[in-house]
């Protein structure tokens, strides 16, 4: 016989729902989690984090309530009006009427509901809505625009960051042989076959580089400080930052910088413009109608009583004649159009021009990290010759530090080069809009 399933119990459907609810949150924790973070992250995360993230959603309100206006500008108007005077001469004749007596009172009393409907605008609506979409498009590539430059920020930190990681680690390296190295000598020194002097310089060389790993430490800490700032997260001295690949290639040819982007946006919205200049000075037609009551009859100064009225009817306006103003709104618009293509193309020039400068640095760096290898490798070689001959009294301990301390800056050349490499490819792609 089947059992009927057990009903879950309400505690963990909770846990379950408030799970669900965290899951969209949860992926700069798991990156974290992992003690690692990348360049793009930090690209992500300071975008996210900047005060000015939010901008380009409060735009897209602001234009939404303004379009609604501007839909509403086309639907009929309706108003109410009252009004009372008094004035002290009235109309009169120069003459009397037999039978005729025109009291018309010092005062006048008037109420009304006037009704008002555009029947054809020109196209102003429409060339309304279409400016304030173009306006929004610019403001919100403005915004990216403020966005993009927080690569450079993050750059700066992140690349400094990871340098005195790499110096820290390989410190640290040197820090571990020459304890080893000590443990070694001091065995020598217990059978006689090294001088004691030679153990005390070792420890020495041990305290030198101990304190050059705390300076390091620290410094990188201050930078890590910086980048958890600029990014809104929690990273503190354990966090790793991860080395940006090599990359093979030149960034995309075709120039994805967001101010190029933005030149376009404020070209259109130019266009935009132009289109409202024509549109409010086609002519327009519309229909209205006025109600209400009125002492004397606003219709007849005969009725001195209290009197509804109507007045209904159709309007028609045409600016047909401005003295060209409209035409050189025209021009205007066009000598702006003609500066902005000017500064779209010196702006691609200027960032063209640099080309060639980022590939000669890239290739200079690339030539260097290949000699410091070189180098790295054979004063690694000479320092294991010269540790086996200090275990056997051939040498000093001077020589050893000093040929220790040789194959350290070798090595700590390499890692500069190298991360000097991944910071120049990414500023060439960040120059490019990669």
């Amino acid at each position: 016989m089947l059992r009927k399933p057990y009903p879950m119990p309400e505690t963990i459907k909770k846990i379950i729902s408030l799970l669900l609810l965290l899951l969209p949150g949860m992926q700069s924790v798991n990156i974290l989690a992992q003690n690692t973070i990348s360049l793009q992250d930090c690209y992500r995360f300071a975008k996210a984090n900047s005060a000015i993230s939010q901008n380009s959603q409060l735009l897209g309100n602001l234009t939404a309530l303004r379009l609604d206006n501007i839909r509403a500008s086309r639907l009929p108007g309706v108003q109410w009006n009252a009004r009372a005077t008094w004035q002290n001469e009235i109309f009169g004749l120069p003459f009397n009427i037999p039978g005729i007596d025109l009291a018309i009172p010092l005062y006048s009393t008037l109420t009304n509901l006037e009704i008002e409907y555009l029947l054809y605008d020109g196209g102003l609506a429409e060339a309304r809505t279409a400016l304030e979409k173009a306006s929004l498009a610019t403001r919100q590539q403005s915004v990216a625009v403020e966005l993009g430059k927080l690569r450079e920020q993050v750059d700066k930190f992140y690349f400094g960051a990871l340098l005195l990681q790499e110096q820290s680690r390989l410190l640290q390296v040197t820090q571990n042989d020459l304890e080893a190295k000590a443990r070694q000598v001091e065995s020598a020194v217990r059978h006689g076959a090294v001088l004691e002097s030679d153990l005390k310089k070792i420890q020495v060389e041990q305290l030198r580089i101990q304190s050059r790993i705390e300076e390091t430490t620290s410094d990188r800490q201050a930078m890590i400080a910086a980048l958890a700032g600029l990014t809104g997260q929690p990273l503190n001295e354990n966090t790793q930052l991860e080395r940006p690949s090599p990359q093979p290639a030149m960034p995309t040819p075709k120039l994805n910088r967001p101010e190029l982007a933005l030149f376009d946006f404020q070209k259109q919205e130019i266009l935009a413009g132009a289109d409202l200049i024509r549109a409010a000075n086609r002519p327009k037609a519309g229909v209205f109608a006025t109600a209400g009551l009125g002492y004397p009859d606003p219709l007849n100064f005969f009725d001195d009583e209290i009197s509804p009225y109507f007045v209904g009817g159709v309007q028609f306006t045409w600016k047909f004649w401005d003295w060209k103003q409209a035409d050189r709104e025209q021009q205007q618009l066009a000598v702006q159009s003609q500066l902005l293509d000017n500064q779209k193309r010196n702006f691609e020039q200027a960032i063209e021009n640099m080309d060639g400068k980022f590939r000669e640095e890239i290739f200079k760096i690339k030539n260097l990290i290949a000699a410091d290898e070189k180098i790295a490798k054979l004063q690694g070689e000479i320092l294991a010759q010269l540790s086996s001959q200090l275990e056997h009294g051939v040498i000093t301990a001077t020589d050893y530090l000093l040929q220790s301390n040789a194959e350290l800056q070798a090595r700590l050349a390499v890692e500069a080069h190298r991360v000097q490499l991944a910071q120049m490819e990414a500023a060439w792609r960040t120059w490019r809009g990669d």
